[in-house]
């Protein structure tokens, strides 16, 4: 689809508050997921046209079933794909399957009713509250204070004014941290800022930057307790780290 990070993740929020009020069961995933990000793209001024959301969104979700198929085949074991639910039967898709999907077919007409159908539901459900903060604009911020004011260095001590590659490093880290922070419910838990903060934290942890002096690094992150710091960290890291 090509949407922006920001679309990406606020489609995220809105898919995760979504959750919070329904049941799985009420409502195939699949179909939720494209009103999301239909939704989040006119939010964030990077709307898609619905005909090309659905015709997309189809092709990864076949994609998917067809590896699954694959997989049992072969006498393996896969979970179920791609969010069906028993309100939306899916046929078992064979290898010839075409990946398109036929724009006059019921199958069509009927996901495309269904998903402006859950925009409306989405919108009522999160209360329209669609202006969404996302921890990237603070961890940027806060990695570009950071270095203005000396308080980081690398591993040779040397401040990181001096090492511009090392200060895109560390933001960049963060943001993947943060990237990673939206397959989990954190976004309903904390705020934008408190989850960028602990990004920072990792980031800095994970490229090998410090704080100058040996000063702990809750005495650089603004807004957030040593508390909350521990327990984003233990979230993120379960999800990021090798099983």
């Amino acid at each position: 689809l090509r949407l922006p990070r920001v679309a990406v993740a606020t489609a995220t929020v809105f898919f995760h508050r979504f959750y919070v009020k329904h049941a799985f069961q009420e409502h195939d995933r699949f179909e939720v997921a494209m009103a999301c990000l239909l939704l989040a793209g006119k939010t964030e001024e990077s709307p898609k046209k619905l005909d090309f959301i659905v015709r997309e969104c189809w092709k990864l979700r076949r994609r998917a079933q067809q590896q699954q198929q694959k997989l049992m085949n072969q006498g393996g074991t896969s979970p179920g794909m791609g969010g069906a639910s028993p309100t939306a039967p899916m046929p078992s898709p064979s290898a010839g399957d075409n990946l398109q999907i036929d724009p006059k077919s019921e199958e069509y007409v009927r996901l495309k009713e269904r998903v402006l159908l859950l925009e409306r539901v989405i919108l009522h459900t999160i209360g329209f509250e669609l202006s969404i903060d996302h921890p990237y604009k603070f961890l940027v911020d806060a990695v570009q204070n950071m270095n203005k004011k000396r308080s980081i260095e690398g591993k040779d001590g040397q401040p990181l004014l001096k090492n511009p590659q090392m200060v895109q490093e560390l933001a960049q880290n963060a943001m993947n941290f943060a990237n990673d922070s939206m397959h989990t419910t954190l976004c309903l838990q904390y705020t934008a800022n408190e989850i960028a903060m602990t990004c920072v934290y990792l980031s800095g942890k994970y490229s090998g930057i410090r704080p100058v002096g040996g000063k702990p690094w809750i005495e650089l992150l603004g807004g957030i307790s040593v508390e909350d710091l521990t327990t984003i960290s233990i979230q993120i890291l379960e999800l990021v780290q090798p099983k």
